[in-house]
């Protein structure tokens, strides 16, 4: 599927659930939405039929994100009918991991292919602070288990808050040495409480580069893929920048979001959604041709870096 700016959008990235198992800093410090289980909008039958219509106009790749996916009883029944539609031909899922240790094998059963795990800290003490109480140890118990299970590649997402982590990137890098782990820093965005009132907490991604000569430049593989990736000199891993606020990417964006209260957010730096719910319930055979026309109307660009405030907490958009 082609839109209006002549960019091939393939990729769609499903929040299941708004709800989420730690309280994290920049996204729901207060915990509003920290819940063990969760009832979301979208059961797996209706996510199944989008992702079914999806397909038939070119989607190929499905991310499924929260909010905490894990949270779900049922998030192996949505995997699996995700994995089932004919034309998917990639499944992955980003979580904070710390339920990950209990799912991953049948995570892969399902028909997950890879992982991207949160994780903002390396450090026991200043994990909990920044998640509001969550234990390391059961995020790298998941890791483990997620290697073990064949979830691979394992990338894990680490967003830099200037005075908070930036003094943990190299030991960040240092796990690439040994295994065949993918870390990837990312800027923090202006969406939630603490991006949308600390600017100057953000870390450029060429800071951080320009610091490291040892970091070696890998070709870009997929163009429309956000991250830029490096590796050092000996290590099996690989070391990835997503920078959304110091270098714009919007040229060749490929995605698209599915909430979980079902609505299509075509631009996370943009506050147009538009309702699947009345097509999906009412009139199922114009589904096709509704999805279609929003995906055509993706617009141009993101709105951060200007005055821009987000309609929804990440955890309501799905990363």
């Amino acid at each position: 599927m082609i839109d209006r700016c002549g960019r091939t959008i393939t990729y769609l990235r499903i929040s299941v659930t708004e709800k989420c198992n730690l309280k994290c800093m920049y996204c729901d410090p207060d915990g509003e939405n920290c819940v063990q289980e969760a009832e979301a909008t979208l059961s797996p039958e209706k996510i199944e039929a989008i992702v079914r219509s999806m397909a038939k106009i070119g989607i190929k790749k499905v991310r499924i994100t929260g909010g905490e996916p894990l949270v779900r009883r049922d998030i192996c029944d949505i995997v699996a009918r995700v994995a089932s539609v004919e034309g998917i031909e990639d499944v992955s899922m980003t979580t904070n991991g710390i339920n990950l240790k209990r799912y991953a094998k049948q995570l892969k059963e399902a028909g997950l292919g890879r992982l991207n795990i949160s994780m903002d800290s390396l450090k026991e003490d200043r994990f909990a602070m920044i998640t509001g109480g969550g234990r390391l140890n059961k995020v790298l118990e998941g890791i483990d288990a997620a290697l073990e299970a064949g979830l691979v590649p394992v990338k894990i997402n680490t967003v830099l808050v200037r005075g908070i982590n930036d003094d943990e990137i190299d030991d960040f890098i240092a796990l690439t040495k040994d295994r065949p782990l993918e870390c990837r820093f990312i800027e923090l965005m202006p969406i939630g409480p603490y991006g949308e009132e600390n600017g100057d907490k953000v870390i450029p991604s060429s800071e951080i580069i320009d610091a490291r000569p040892d970091l070696v430049y890998l070709k870009k593989s997929d163009k429309g893929a956000p991250a830029e990736y490096y590796r050092m000199k000996g290590h099996l891993g690989k070391v990835g920048f997503i920078s959304p606020m110091s270098h714009k990417f919007c040229n060749d964006c490929n995605r698209i979001r599915l909430t979980s209260d079902g609505k299509i957010r075509p631009c996370l730096g943009n506050n147009g959604e538009v309702d699947l719910m009345e097509v999906l319930d009412h009139y199922p055979e114009k589904l096709d041709e509704f999805i279609k026309n929003i995906i055509y109307n993706k617009p141009e660009g993101h709105h951060f870096g200007e005055d821009y405030t987000s309609s929804r907490h990440m955890n309501r958009i799905g990363g």
